[in-house]
């Protein structure tokens, strides 16, 4: 069962107060079917697809549809809030969108949520249209989406859970000459089987390095290498990452070491990970741990994460005022390298901040399975 009636109109009502004090008489929310732009779109409707939802201060949201999504019985089936929608069939989603939201205006102004989701044409449309109404409010969603509700944290921890699978049957299967194309089948064949509707899964199978390969290529495993993978599946919507750099046969010393420096920085930032702790001395304490085992630690440690596979915020040094509050939920890996194209160990897990502390998802120890 997916997110609930109840909460979606929990959600629009947050929403909705908002709108009212900023004077919005609607939102143009946009979508892509891609791991980091579809959750506005998903939070309201359910649909993970991508497109464009008119979502009014008052009545019902307005859903843009194809004509034969519209009338197919398939229709309810990816989009939960199917109910509380108008579905609006269109081949014209320029003309469509500006005539939707004339309906609905009253003279306030009209916010614009994935500026860069929408296509030229529609914004064009838009700005002829309405002109200064339209304001753009990118993270408008954001201080709604970045503290999940119960029903979301029971889906993340359905993740988590689809994610530890797939680590098992890595360490099951892992041996030189396994190729990327097999660890992917392999990958997928388990978090599709388990429910998932996508998932965000890099891999890299060549020597020891970790390079950001979205999808498999002729590389297999060698005998002295490692398989880097973000194992990060999303399930009804919510992802979990759990990235892990494993073994083929055994960790060279060198590889071993920067997998001590990894769990060094994992394991002193635990007491920081509760309310009220700056996101950048998160940043901070992470790189430095790893940097003072030797190594370099130079690409993003961290990041919030949900309805998108980087939902908002990094962990790093652009928002120097942002803190964790309970109810977030963050994905933690510090990568420990020798230098950018060189080894490379990437590992973490995803938290989730509570009142006291944190609750780590994954059941998984890295630490203890891959050190000892």
């Amino acid at each position: 069962m997916g997110i609930s009636k109840t909460e979606y109109e929990r959600r629009y009502a947050a929403i909705r107060a908002q709108m009212k004090k900023d004077g919005l008489d609607s939102i143009l929310v946009a979508g892509l079917p891609d791991d980091f732009n579809r959750g506005n779109i998903r939070y309201i409707t359910g649909n993970g697809r991508g497109g464009y939802c008119i979502f009014p201060v008052e009545g019902k949201p307005v859903l843009l549809s194809s004509s034969l999504l519209a009338n197919s019985p398939k229709a309810p089936k990816p989009m939960e809030a199917y109910d509380l929608l108008t579905i609006r069939e269109t081949m014209d989603t320029p003309n469509q969108v500006v005539k939707e939201l004339k309906a609905l205006n009253r003279g306030g102004s009209i916010g614009l949520v994935g500026i860069n989701c929408i296509s030229i044409p529609a914004y064009l449309a838009l700005k002829e249209a309405f002109g200064d109404k339209i304001v753009e409010v990118n993270t408008y969603f954001r201080p709604f989406r970045e503290i999940k509700s119960a029903e979301e944290i029971e889906k993340l921890r359905t993740s988590a859970a689809i994610a530890d699978k797939v680590y098992r049957r890595l360490r099951e299967i892992i041996r030189p000459g396994l190729s990327e194309y097999a660890i992917y089948g392999e990958v997928k064949k388990i978090i599709y089987g388990e429910g998932c509707e996508y998932s965000f899964d890099l891999l890299d199978a060549a020597g020891s390095m970790m390079n950001m390969a979205f999808y498999p290529t002729t590389d297999a495993l060698e005998e002295n290498g490692t398989l880097f993978m973000e194992i990060s599946p999303s399930y009804q919507g919510y992802y979990v990452q759990l990235p892990v750099t494993l073994p083929v046969v055994k960790y060279s010393d060198q590889v071993l070491q920067m997998v001590k420096a990894w769990n060094y920085s994992d394991t002193n930032v635990h007491p920081m990970l509760k309310p009220g702790t700056k996101v950048i001395d998160i940043y901070h304490k992470l790189v430095g741990a790893i940097e003072e085992k030797g190594f370099k630690s130079p690409l993003r440690p961290g990041h919030s994460v949900g309805l998108d596979i980087l939902d908002f915020w990094s962990v790093d040094d652009t928002e120097p005022d942002a803190v964790l509050k309970a109810g977030m939920v963050i994905a933690i890996h510090p990568c420990s390298i020798t230098k950018l194209g060189g080894d490379g160990v990437g590992m973490g897990y995803t938290y989730l901040i509570t009142e006291s502390g944190y609750e780590r998802f994954s059941k998984i120890n890295l630490a203890e399975e891959l050190i000892g």
